[in-house]
């Protein structure tokens, strides 16, 4: 599973640091999304929604704010 990661400000921390979220693998969705003509696309957007949320790398905490 694919991690972006960023800079971002830390309300928790109170501090500019690293933060990361996980992601989806969008290349692997879209050649699915092709081979079975559309159906896979609610699973895709399912994943997407799921796997969003930036996190600080020090804290863990989801109360961050991206640059």
């Amino acid at each position: 599973m694919p991690i972006e990661k960023t800079y971002g400000f830390c309300r928790h921390c109170n501090k500019r640091t690293e933060i990361y979220r996980k992601s989806c693998n969008h290349v692997v969705h879209a050649i699915l999304s092709l081979f079975t003509l559309g159906i896979w696309l609610i699973v895709w957007i399912g994943s997407a929604i799921r796997f969003g949320g930036w996190k600080c790398t020090a804290c863990g905490s989801s109360k961050v704010k991206v640059d």
